[in-house]
């Protein structure tokens, strides 16, 4: 394993350094834009403008890297990111933001791809669990510690958006030095009919939705929010920081939970869980902002249970679906994920114009409320019966990145068994 891991070094640096200066960049844009007097809805279709890049850059960057070779579309990728990062400060207009702010998603995405399709053709099976838990951690500590240079200097200056194109051009080096050998093409994901993929497991679709319309918001907004609350960029750095760490650890005993019991339930509990944790936040946010310490370990909790719907959506696929359509059905989560990600911020931002920064966990609550009834009538309807003690799948802790990242799945592996007839009996025969 100590072999593999130091083969593929140079790609965990690249993706670190990448993650580090892009989401130093996401709260730099939403602090200055809040210094620019620009408007909360404006933030909104800001972020959603930047998922939508990530959605379309996510879908041609296969064909991209067929055409440039890995290396060269990593550094065009980048080069793109840097000059983007510099176009910020230099041209501060609305207009001008939201096009940047698409090309910075555009480029993000087809250099997660890169380095995911290359992952993929440089880890044996045997080894793709450790590896996809090892790529997960360094994800959400990068983005976690970037958090930790607002520090450093005020959103207003240059410092911060110099550092940020600092850090994501130095990740062309350790990628461009790599003797990796480079796969010959790009990984093609198959596709699976969202109609098909509805009917075999909808609450996982569901699920994926709820989760983008949330996460979208809470990448993208929650520096508004915290703003909000008066606090200074320090304090907002340590919330965010916290907030992210303390999610990921607490995701941990809600997938669990999921492996025990039927996970259509468990999500459904999640989401009246996180929910009533949403409100809370709000509560506080109109009461008594000053409490931060109260506020963080509300939004620590809410973050884990929102980062568990995801991982467990795919966990809930793997259940229902053949194993020779798990890639192609988890593509299409991802897809439908994307396509949250870039319809929620939108909305948040419209409520958040009328109602101010401290309304965004009210959003959460609306959304995470009507999905927990959503599953309700899914679950009323359904003749599955789901015997935890027969799952196919084991909950494993996963972001949103690219497609190119499922193969890594360790559920993508061969050894996983074909659904049963079990899972179309009917509920009156279940005794």
């Amino acid at each position: 394993m100590r072999s593999i891991l130091l083969s593929i070094l140079a790609l965990f640096l690249g993706i670190c350094l990448l993650l580090l200066g892009n989401s130093l960049l996401s709260t730099l844009l939403i602090l200055r834009g809040v210094d620019e007097g620009f408007s909360e809805q404006f933030l909104g279709f800001l972020t959603s403008s930047y998922f939508l890049g990530a959605l379309i850059g996510s879908q041609l960057a296969s064909n991209l890297i067929k055409r440039m070779g890995h290396i060269r579309c990593f550094t065009f990728s980048t080069a793109m990111l840097a000059c983007s990062i510099l176009a910020y400060v230099l041209v501060v207009h609305p207009t001008a933001w939201l096009i940047i702010r698409f090309l910075t998603g555009f480029g993000v995405f087809v250099m997660y791809t890169v380095i995911e399709s290359w992952l993929n053709g440089q880890t044996p099976d045997e080894y793709r669990s450790r590896v996809f838990s090892i790529y997960t951690f360094v994800n959400l500590t990068a983005i976690a510690a970037s958090q930790q240079l607002l520090h450093l200097d005020s959103a207003t200056s240059f410092t911060l958006f110099g550092l940020a194109a600092l850090l994501v051009t130095a990740a062309i080096m350790p990628v461009s030095w790599t003797r990796l050998q480079q796969p010959h093409v790009a990984v093609d994901m198959p596709k699976l009919n969202l109609k098909r993929l509805y009917r075999s497991a909808p609450v996982a679709v569901s699920g994926v939705v709820i989760s983008g319309l949330v996460m979208g918001p809470f990448w993208g907004l929650t520096p508004l929010f915290v703003a909000s609350l008066g606090y200074s960029e320090s304090q907002l750095a340590g919330f965010i920081t916290l907030s992210i760490l303390g999610g990921a650890f607490i995701q941990y005993p809600v997938g669990r939970l999921s492996d025990r019991f039927d996970r259509r339930k468990v999500m459904m509990l999640t989401l009246v869980a996180a929910a009533g944790f949403a409100m809370a936040m709000g509560l506080v946010a109109w009461f008594i902002p000053g409490q931060r310490l109260i506020m963080t370990v509300l939004s620590m909790v809410f973050c884990g249970m929102v980062l568990a719907i995801y991982p467990i959506s795919v966990a809930h696929l793997v259940d229902r679906i053949h194993k020779d359509h798990l890639v192609a059905g988890s593509s299409g989560l991802l897809m439908l994920y994307g396509l949250g990600s870039f319809i929620g911020p939108g909305l948040a931002g419209v409520g958040l114009q009328r109602l101010g920064g401290t309304a965004l966990p009210w959003f959460y609550m609306l959304v995470l409320v009507g999905f927990a009834v959503v599953i309700i009538w899914q679950l009323s309807r359904s003749s599955i019966i789901e015997r935890p003690e027969d799952h196919e799948a084991q909950y494993v802790s996963m972001i949103h990145t690219s497609p190119n990242v499922l193969p890594l799945h360790p559920e993508s592996e061969d050894d996983i068994a074909a659904p049963e007839e079990r899972r179309t009996e009917p509920r009156e025969h279940s005794g």
